[in-house]
C-alpha cells in the first residue's frame, strides 16, 4: 500500500506540473474528467483526517496528507486557469454540483465544504477582478446560494452562504486594517458583488468602522485613516419612471444594508452604541473641506440613519 501511495504522489505532482504547460480546456470541456478530479480531492481529503486520528498509521497520514495538498494545488491551478480563460462555465457547474453533493460531509468534526470552500475563496477573491469574465461569473455563474444575504443565512440547510461569509471576512480584515491612499479594486469588486443585495458604498463605512484598528478614540482612529473601497454604488438599469424606481430600489438596497448589519453586528449596532458614536463624532472637529470632515459627516448621516432603523425595528416587533 505504502508503494502504491508513493507512485500515486509521483502521478498528482507529474500532473501539476503538466497543467502548468498546457491547455485546460481537456479539463473543462470533457464530460466527466473535472468532475474525476474534484472527486479525487475529497477522497484524499477524508483519507487525510481519517488517517490523523490513528496512532499507528502516521506514516500512510504523512502520505496522505501530501497528496491532499498537491490536490488543493491542482484544484487552485485549474480554478485559476478557469477565472482568467474564460473557461468560467463550465468549472463553476461542476464546482456547484460537487459541493452539493458532499457539503455535509465530515471527518472528526473536520468539515469537507469548510475545506473546499477555503480552497477556492484562497483563489477566487484574488483573481475575480482580473477575470475577463467578471461579469457573466458574478451575475450567472456564481451560485446565488453562495452570496451572503440574510436570507441565506438564516436558511440552515445553506451553510455556505456562512462560509462565504467568514472567508469575506478573513481576507477583508487584512486589506483594510492595511489601506493605502489608493483605491483596493479587488475588496471593492468582491464585497459589491458577494453582498448582492445591500447599498455598496453604505456596506464598505460600516465594514471600514467595524474592522479598522483604533485606539481610545475609536472614531477619530476610523476617521483618519485611509478608506480604500465603498467609493461606487451598483449600476442600474431602469424601466418606466427612472426617479421613481431609482428611489424605491435605493431604499430597498438601504433597509437590506441594515437588516444585515443588525442581524451580524447585533451588538456593535445596538442604540446605546449608535447614540455613543452620534455623540463622539458630534465632538470631533476638522477643517471644513478635508477629507476626514466628509469622512465624519458621512459617518454621522449612517448611524443617525441606521439609528432610526433600529428604533423602527423595535417598535415594529412590538
Amino acid at each position: 500500500m505504502k508503494d502504491n501511495l508513493i507512485i500515486t504522489s509521483k502521478l498528482l505532482g507529474d500532473f501539476n506540473s503538466f497543467l502548468e504547460k498546457r491547455s485546460i480546456a481537456f479539463l473543462t470541456r470533457m464530460d466527466g474528467t473535472l468532475d474525476n478530479i474534484f472527486q479525487w480531492h475529497f477522497e484524499l481529503w477524508k483519507k487525510d483526517f481519517e488517517y490523523l486520528a490513528k496512532d499507528d498509521k502516521l506514516e500512510e497520514w504523512s502520505i496522505y496528507s501530501e497528496l491532499s495538498r498537491t490536490m488543493d494545488s491542482i484544484f487552485k491551478q485549474i480554478e485559476t486557469r478557469a477565472l482568467n480563460e474564460r473557461a468560467s462555465f463550465p468549472f463553476f457547474k461542476r464546482l456547484l454540483g460537487h459541493a452539493e453533493k458532499y457539503k455535509m460531509e465530515s471527518v472528526s468534526s473536520h468539515s469537507y465544504a469548510q475545506s473546499l470552500l477555503d480552497t477556492f475563496y484562497q483563489v477566487y477573491f484574488q483573481q475575480i477582478h482580473g477575470s475577463p469574465e467578471k461579469h457573466s461569473i458574478w451575475d450567472h455563474y456564481f451560485p446565488k446560494e453562495w452570496k451572503v444575504t440574510k436570507t441565506n443565512l438564516e436558511n440552515s440547510e445553506n451553510i455556505i452562504a456562512d462560509i462565504s461569509l467568514d472567508n469575506f471576512i478573513n481576507w477583508a480584515v487584512g486589506r483594510i486594517s492595511e489601506a493605502s491612499d489608493e483605491m483596493d479594486l479587488s475588496l471593492d469588486e468582491v464585497s459589491r458583488n458577494l453582498f448582492p443585495e445591500v447599498d455598496p458604498v453604505l456596506w464598505a463605512r460600516i465594514l471600514i468602522f467595524i474592522y479598522s484598528p483604533y485606539d481610545e478614540d475609536q472614531l477619530r482612529s476610523v476617521i483618519e485613516r485611509p478608506w480604500n473601497f465603498g467609493f461606487m454604488g451598483r449600476v442600474k438599469i431602469y424601466h418606466g419612471s427612472q426617479d421613481g424606481e431609482s428611489k424605491r430600489m435605493y431604499k430597498d438596497e438601504e433597509k437590506n444594508t441594515f437588516d444585515l448589519t443588525c442581524y451580524l453586528f447585533e451588538d456593535q449596532f445596538s442604540e446605546i452604541n449608535l447614540e455613543r458614536y452620534i455623540k463622539a463624532l458630534e465632538q470631533l472637529s476638522y477643517p471644513k473641506e478635508s477629507v476626514e470632515e466628509r469622512k465624519r459627516l458621512g459617518l454621522n448621516n449612517l448611524f443617525n440613519r441606521l439609528l432610526t432603523f433600529v428604533n423602527s425595528s423595535k417598535l415594529s416587533s412590538r
